[in-house]
């Protein structure tokens, strides 16, 4: 039996309200047409009058919960009204023991290098909802640098390599007259003495500066280079977020412009991380409408954070129009995200034996 629920306000929905709003939202997420009182009559177990859901359905409008487009058509859920179905009334359930087993088999030879496990994960979701798949990794402590190598292509091109101790990579090519055996000998101490062991965060600008002061007179030949490993290290971030199905995305948005708002939005990773972070420990959404980035206003974003190391914590959701199939889609973010939290779990176990 539905017991009254604190609606918008903090006002209690009786349980004919609840199951009028949980109708309304089951049957639009359904068909994406508003729906009337008729609609209702059909829809509901031991429906009253068309007149009685009517006004029902006008006070949930009043609530804020259901929206009417105009005035001769049915009614719409809104933000508010998604939050309270998913939040209380939605009917909680399992994904299919088939979904399960697919998501194992994915999972199963991981490699629990920090660099792949998002790309891997969003790909995995993506390709299970079909939906727009995001995932990252934050580091709960800055990387700190482990090696720089160069590596010689050609006469005159080197390959910069930069490598962190936990395990991530970043490279780039440029193109350089030469070293004399000299000025490579005051790189490689510079290096040893200056960069290596040093933190992310450690090596801002003003430190490079500093750097560069050092170098005497092999200024000329080392400032391209610091220069470029100055670039390099400033790509390594705590956060990388990374998004899998855009294809997905322009579907959903129905215009390139705004697929390309989120994907923009997306790439610039603090406000995505900041909704993310607002989701807690279990799986939940989060409606563009409620948030002040503009770019989500018609989306949803449901995610579920995955720990299980003390280095990392992770996030991985989708992001969909806000009319999708949360009972179908929740269970499965949250299934990966436990198994996510059970690999990493073993995983640090493994490195502590």
């Amino acid at each position: 039996m539905l017991k009254p629920k604190k609606g918008s306000e903090g006002m209690e929905l009786t349980p004919r309200k609840q199951a009028v709003l949980k109708a309304v939202i089951k049957a639009y997420i359904e068909n994406g047409e508003p729906i009337g009182s008729k609609n209702l009559v059909a829809l509901l177990e031991n429906a009253p009058s068309s007149a009685t859901l009517r006004n029902e359905m006008s006070e949930l409008c009043e609530l804020g919960l259901l929206h009417q487009p105009h005035t001769s058509a049915g009614r719409v859920p809104t933000s508010r009204g998604y939050s309270l179905y998913v939040n209380s009334l939605m009917n909680k359930a399992e994904i299919p023991e088939s979904e399960k087993k697919a998501i194992d088999e994915a999972l199963e030879s991981l490699n629990c290098e920090p660099e792949g496990i998002p790309n891997t994960v969003a790909q995995l979701l993506s390709k299970l909802t079909g939906l727009p798949a995001i995932a990252c990794l934050i580091t709960e402590r800055q990387p700190k640098i482990k090696r720089i190598e160069l590596l010689p292509i050609g006469r005159s091109s080197v390959m910069l390599l930069v490598i962190t101790d936990d395990g991530r990579t970043r490279n780039r090519i440029f193109r350089h007259g030469g070293f004399t055996d000299e000025s490579k000998n005051c790189f490689e101490e510079l290096i040893e003495k200056r960069i290596k062991g040093k933190t992310i965060a450690e090596l801002n600008k003003a430190y490079f500066q500093s750097i560069i002061a050092e170098c005497g007179i092999y200024i000329l030949e080392l400032m391209p280079l610091l220069t470029a490993v100055f670039e390099t290290v400033s790509e390594i971030e705590n956060t990388d977020v990374t998004l899998r199905g855009e294809n997905a995305l322009y579907n959903i948005c129905g215009d390139e412009n705004t697929a390309r708002r989120i994907t923009s939005l997306i790439k610039r990773r603090d406000p995505i991380i900041s909704i993310l972070e607002g989701i807690g420990d279990n799986v939940g959404a989060v409606f563009g409408a409620d948030t002040v980035y503009s770019e989500l206003a018609g989306e949803t974003v449901i995610a579920a954070k995955f720990s299980g190391s003390d280095k990392y914590k992770g996030y991985v959701g989708v992001i969909g129009p806000n009319r999708m199939s949360y009972e179908q889609i929740m269970p499965c973010v949250h299934y990966i995200s436990k198994r996510m939290t059970e690999i990493m779990t073993e995983a640090q176990k493994d490195m502590e034996d």
